[in-house]
């Protein structure tokens, strides 16, 4: 269990790093980023939506998958279609 704990904490804080790189999230953390922080890592290890998990990388994050007209899900983090 600790090591899906630190991948999940690694996962998230590179996904927060790579937001505060692009602009999208200052550098700055109140308590409403710590919450949502929080949140990713637990929806990390135990996802609310677990059928619409990507079996390549695990994201979940509806912003991020596309639904396509074949039915068929495209992960927008790791490319992956399936």
């Amino acid at each position: 269990m600790n090591a899906k704990l630190a991948d999940a904490i690694r996962q998230v804080t590179a996904r927060v790093q790579k937001e505060i790189e692009s602009g999208n999230r200052s550098r700055m953390i109140d308590a409403d980023d710590l919450v949502e922080i929080l949140l990713s890592i637990a929806d990390r290890l135990d996802p609310p939506f677990k059928t619409n998990v990507c079996p390549k990388c695990g994201e979940f994050d509806r912003e991020k998958l596309a639904w396509q007209d074949d039915g068929q899900i495209y992960c927008g983090t790791c490319g992956t279609t399936y």
